[in-house]
């Protein structure tokens, strides 16, 4: 390790100053290169070669951990200099880490010293690591071990139920794929001291099936344990449905119907889940239902499971959306003795909102749009309504009646272009048939379109057509629409908070079908589709609950980038031949910077003993 001096010059008067670089000498493949480990700037101090020798001693001797066996005085200046030096390395490469960092002996009562033959070394059976230790950790603090030993599950199922979950989360595959990247590509079994090829596709099976059957104790165990861990301030219920589409006819089940699919697939039989999830995201508890189960006929049994499962389920806040909230439910959730927040299905015609209304101006969209919103209480209703205006929303379902009517637009023109073309469509009848078909594929907009078919003789020669003068817009279209509650006393910014809590919601959802692959299910039976289903929820609580950590923290990754980054840590076996015997190293790799911040985001050791084996010459 040296101080290199390097002369420069200003360009712009030509002065000739030295900047100074701690620097270290490194033997790459043969060749001796330097590589600069700390920029030390320009201070005159460095001018003198007798300065820059006492400097360097004082920082190899802090950054080396090694007392000088001659110290020598050093003036008082340039031991400030020295020092300040050392902070500036200790902050850049803190506890020696980083590629560029100074290489650095290992401790003499810690080193295990052999003379290995390095043509000989080979790193062999390289698995992924990163994502299954740090899954591993995180069920350990939900301590779902415990749960599970006090339903008398054995052992090995326990580790197999773990196994499964991790397996679900990180790689959201089928148990047959599952059961193959455990054995060949990922050191998962092997954490839990299982030996590869020892899980099959039916024992993935048979656990998640045995994990349903326990359902309701391991969600409150689990809901229990997140809620102490972070202290979480109970009181909002968030309450939502969604549902998943089937690959297949499924003829003979009871669960996959035809219903209103939420991802537009009606070609498709689907299933219904719901969801109760706090503003955290974490998911409290769920149900599953048939494909063609309204939304709004689900709410009676969440509250009764909510009573079951919560202590204090009185002082309790209730989020929903306007498919759940009819006036039926909202008296039942009133009933109860629990506050709701909505979503209006309702649209007021003679609502009194008008410009000398005080308005509440809130930023969305990172301070890129606006809502104005204000309190009132229309005749006939007993709850608190509140007007929301955004512009975001008007510009939006502008933009949405703009493309609607230019696909319309467009398809009329087919119905021209028809009229003009050898072979085409014609006869009058026909063509008012092709109009009709048109007009209900785009029912949203066609009633704005006044269409006129000239004809000669009954054969069609000229489509034409003109958007009408509308009536005054509807508040859909000016970006209004209303939010109910029984407050009786409540803040317009704390309602418009409350209701954006159900954002949870979505991107739980959202989670649940894209990152963790909840769809399309293409398993055979009810019972299979269930657990399926849940085990999907399970791992979902584990990515939730990392995801959770790393925000309290700063870091915001989506779980796709998560195990992204964890999929660079791997473990591998390194052998070593010496003179007298062969060591074989099972250890794993140094993270990456981003995958060391996430371990400590969430708590968890980066680092696992490495296990070693010595074969000897015989």
């Amino acid at each position: 390790m040296y101080i290199r001096q390097v002369k420069k010059q200003n360009v712009k008067n030509g002065k000739i100053f030295y900047q100074y670089t701690l620097a270290q000498t490194a033997r790459v493949d043969g060749k001796v290169k330097q590589r600069n480990i700390l920029y030390l700037g320009s201070d005159p101090l460095l001018d003198s070669k007798q300065n820059r020798s006492e400097v360097l001693q004082v920082l190899k001797s802090r950054i080396f951990s090694q007392q000088d066996l001659f110290p020598v005085d050093i003036a008082d200046e340039l031991l400030k200099l020295a020092l300040k030096f050392y902070e500036k390395y200790q902050l850049k490469y803190p506890d020696n880490q980083g590629e560029k960092a100074a290489s650095l002996p290992p401790p003499k009562d810690k080193s295990e010293i052999h003379s290995v033959d390095i043509h000989s070394i080979e790193v062999g059976d390289v698995k992924s690591f990163g994502s299954e230790h740090l899954c591993k950790q995180i069920l350990e603090k939900l301590q779902l071990t415990k749960c599970l030993t006090s339903l008398n599950w054995r052992n090995k199922d326990i580790q197999k139920a773990l196994i499964s979950i991790c397996a679900r989360a990180i790689y959201t595959s089928s148990e047959h794929k599952t059961s193959q990247i455990l054995t060949d590509n990922s050191e998962l079994m092997a954490c839990y001291n299982y030996t590869p090829g020892s899980i099959t596709h039916r024992e993935l099976y048979r656990i998640s099936d045995l994990l349903y059957k326990h359902k309701n104790t391991i969600d409150q165990h689990l809901y229990s344990r997140i809620t102490n861990m972070f202290t979480l301030d109970d009181k909002l219920v968030i309450f939502d449905i969604t549902n998943t589409y089937f690959e297949g006819r499924k003829a003979t089940n009871k669960l996959p119907k035809f219903g209103k699919s939420k991802e537009k697939r009606t070609d498709c039989k689907q299933v219904v889940f719901t969801g109760v999830i706090n503003k955290e995201g974490f998911i409290r508890h769920s149900r599953i239902y048939e494909g063609n189960k309204a939304d709004s006929t689900t709410l009676e049994e969440m509250l009764k499971d909510l009573e079951k499962y919560s202590p204090d389920h009185t002082n309790k806040t209730v989020v929903i959306d306007a498919g759940i909230a009819t006036e039926k439910n909202l008296e039942l959730i009133a009933g109860k003795g629990l506050h709701y927040v909505c979503v209006s299905r309702k649209r007021l015609k003679d609502h009194p909102i008008d410009q000398s209304n005080v308005f509440t101006k809130i930023s969305t969209d990172r301070n890129k749009h606006e809502v104005h919103i204000t309190q009132f209480k229309p005749e006939g209703y007993n709850d608190t309504w509140l007007y929301v205006h955004s512009s975001s929303k008007q510009l939006k379902e502008e933009s949405m009646k703009g493309k609607l009517m230019q696909r319309f637009e467009e398809d009329l023109q087919q119905v021209q272009n028809g009229i003009a073309k050898k072979g085409g469509t014609k006869k009058i009848e026909k063509v008012w048939e092709r109009i009709g078909r048109l007009k209900e594929k785009h029912k949203h907009v066609s009633s704005r379109y006044k269409i006129d078919v000239e004809h000669d003789d009954k054969v069609a020669v000229n489509v034409s057509w003109s958007v009408q003068p509308q009536k005054e817009k509807q508040d859909k279209d000016k970006g209004i629409y209303f939010l109910r509650t029984n407050y009786e006393q409540i803040d317009d910014k704390q309602l418009w908070q409350i209701y954006n809590t159900i954002r949870e919601v979505e991107s739980t959802f959202r989670c649940l079908k894209t990152d963790l692959n909840i769809r399309p299910i293409h398993h055979q039976n009810d019972e299979r589709i269930e657990a399926h289903i849940y085990l999907t929820l399970l791992a979902y609580q584990v990515v939730n609950t990392i995801r959770y950590m790393l925000n309290q923290q700063g870091i915001n990754y989506d779980w796709a980038n998560i195990v992204r980054i964890m999929s660079t840590h791997t473990i591998q076996t390194v052998e070593l031949r010496t003179d007298t015997k062969s060591i074989h190293l099972r250890k794993p790799s140094k993270p990456i910077q981003k995958a060391q911040n996430i371990y400590s985001a969430t708590n968890s050791t980066d680092i696992q003993k490495a296990i070693k084996k010595y074969v000897v010459y015989h």
